[in-house]
This record gives C-alpha cells, structure tokens and sequence, in this order.
C-alpha cells in the first residue's frame, strides 16, 4: 500500500468516526428532546406535588385551614352543636368557624378520618377536582395538566385547602353545560353555598338566555342558608361574613387590596374595586365572556386569598385547551404567601393582579362561546 493509500485510508477512518460521533450526538439530542416534555410536565409537577405533601405533613398540618376550621367545623355541625363565634369576635386572631354549613357537609365524609389523612385527602381531592374541570372544558394536551399543577396557586391550595378546587370543578361545570338547566343551576347554587363570590356566572348565564339556571342557582344557594338556622339566625350569620370582610379585606389580592397598601382610603378604594367590577360585567355582558364573569367574580370578591386565582385555568382551559405560553405566565407568582397578610410588598399583590389580568384577557379575547 502506498502512503497516498494509507492517506486516504486514514482519512476515510476519520471520517467514519467523526459521523459515528455526529449520529451519536444527534441521537442523543433526539432522546433529551422526545424525553424533554415528560421531564417538564410529568416528573417535574409530580415531585413538586410529592415535596408540598411531604413538607406539610412535615411541618404539619398539611392543610392548614381545612384542618384548624372546616374540619372541625364539620365535627361541631354533625354533632348538633353551634360552631360559630359570637358577634363581636376578634376575627384576625385564631381559626374561623365560619364557613357555610353546606361547605361543611359537603366534606363531612372526611370526618371518618384521622385529621392528618383527612388532610392528605382533601389535596389529592383538590388536584383531581383540577383535573376533572380541565377535562370538562376540553382540554385534552396532557401538557396542560402538567403546567397548572406548577402553578403556585394550585400547589398553594394544597397547603391552604380553601375548597378552590372544588369551586373550579362547578364552575366548569357551568360552563360545559350552559345550555342546559338543571345541571348548571344546581352546580352554581352550589358553588354559592360554599362561597358566594361566583355570584357574576348568574349573570352570564342570564346574558346567554338561560335566566332559568341563574334562577335555579340562586334559589339553591339561599336555601343552603336555611342550614344555619339551627345554630344562629340569618341575620347575624350575615353579620359574621360581613366582619370576616372587613377583617381580611385589606389583606387580598384584590384590587381593594392593592389599593389600600397603596394609602388609599377605605372608601377610595372600595369605589374603584366597585367601578372596575361594575365594568368587567358590562363589558362581560356585551362579550357574554365567561372568563370576564370569573374576573369580576374574583374582583368583586370581598376576600381574594392567593389560592383563588386558580380559577384562571378553567376560562383558559376553554380558550387555549392546547399548550401555550401564556399556561406559563402564573409561574412568575411562585415565592408568594397565601395572603397579603404575610407581605407588605406592593409588588406582590401587584404582580398576581397583572399576572392574572393577562392570563384571562386572553381567555376572554380567544374564548369559545
């Protein structure tokens, strides 16, 4: 063989091994890339998921208000006994007995439990509810699951168990079967048993000519409020909501809240939370948005606690039932507590209202009716 062969032979050799190289880099760009999406939306939110479990059952207790009211209040109303504090209570300091006796009932079940699996319970519960109100508006990209379970305010839920979930899956519900009466009607009186903040999806059910579900809605809601009659008057339960207000209005995400830690006056700023609510049902009205009836709910609201903004996934599960980015905007809001009450930044209350003010202007521009 001559040097001119061995040449070429060394060259061809070379070759050869750079495209081995080149095949072996590719494939291994290939596999990260087909495994990338999984990593992201499947391993990721399931040990965040597994962390939040596992700190709070940890730090103890797992779900905070869930265990120190709901539940306890759930054991009082089933045993006959009145669980509400008397008027003049100091609601800022302690737990609050104070939820609806349906909201109570509804988790009564749980009662059989020990409190700390009743508290593992209710957040595996909850991440199923948001699940189930993401199926019900059609979003079926799996991706999509993945995101909302990284978002703050769902992982938060988990820690705080305010019953958001629930309120996501009737408020799904409503609008899955907005053209029908009893199915609606019935999953928004609940929805209004529990919290009565959703009251704006009665109106858009009537801006849709169903005045026949509102109806139903508000009639179910009431009557759930004859449940406290053994225990107190409708007056003074009204009363005691009225105060729960007032204590923790200033403390909200809201844009009262925001208001306030601004130096407005109470005044001031309850008549600019009104016009701006007073507003987004005008122009909800007009649209008959959906995802408007959410943000005036959420405006309107006269306690707006951190966890609540996950309602944001069921209008945007409707309007972009497929991955895109705005599913990643609410991740900016992670590092925030439950409620303005443990920060005294602007910026916080802030950044979730902007945050959240995109997230369902773009529902409401892209929304399927």
């Amino acid at each position: 063989m001559t040097a001119r062969d061995d040449s070429l032979s060394n060259r061809s050799s070379s070759t050869r091994t750079t495209g081995t190289r080149t095949l072996h880099r590719q494939g291994i760009r290939a596999a990260v890339q087909r495994s990338l999406p999984y990593l992201l939306f499947a391993v990721l939110p399931a040990v965040v998921v597994v962390t939040m479990f596992v700190i709070g059952l940890r730090s103890g207790p797992l779900a905070l208000d869930f265990h120190h009211e709901l539940y306890p209040e759930a054991k009082e109303i089933l045993a006959g006994r009145d669980p509400f504090p008397a008027g003049g209570t100091d609601l800022t300091r302690g737990e609050n007995y104070v939820w609806p006796p349906l909201a109570a009932l509804l988790v009564s079940p749980l009662t059989l439990l020990p409190p700390t699996v009743a508290d593992v319970a209710i957040g595996l519960l909850g991440l199923a509810c948001i699940g189930a109100a993401l199926w019900l508006v059609g979003a079926r990209d799996w991706r999509v699951y993945g995101v909302t379970a990284l978002w703050p305010q769902v992982i938060g839920e988990i820690r705080i168990s305010h019953l958001t979930p629930v309120l996501c899956l009737l408020a799904a519900i409503v609008w899955r079967y907005r053209d029908s009466t009893v199915r609606p009607g019935l999953a928004l009186g609940l929805a209004g048993a529990v919290k009565f903040f959703l009251w704006p999806l009665g109106l858009w059910l009537i801006a849709l000519r169903n005045a026949r579900a509102a109806l139903l809605a508000a009639t179910a809601a009431a009557a759930s409020l004859l449940l406290v009659l053994p225990f107190t008057g409708l007056d003074a339960f009204a009363r005691l909501l009225v105060d729960l207000g007032r204590a923790f209005d200033q403390d909200s995400y809201s844009p009262f809240g925001l208001l306030v830690r601004l130096g407005a006056s109470d005044a001031l700023a309850r008549s600019v939370t009104l016009a701006l609510g007073v507003v987004l049902l005008v122009v909800m009205w007009r649209r008959r948005s959906f995802a408007l009836a959410v943000a005036a709910s959420l405006a309107l609201a006269p306690i707006v606690w951190f966890d609540y903004y996950a309602l944001a996934a069921v209008p945007l599960g409707v309007a972009r039932p497929r991955l895109s980015a705005v599913w990643f905007l609410p991740l900016v809001t992670w590092g925030l507590p439950s409620s303005g009450i443990a920060t005294d930044e602007v910026w916080g209350i802030g950044r979730v209202l902007l945050v959240f003010a995109a997230v369902l202007w773009v529902s409401a521009r892209a929304e399927r009716v």
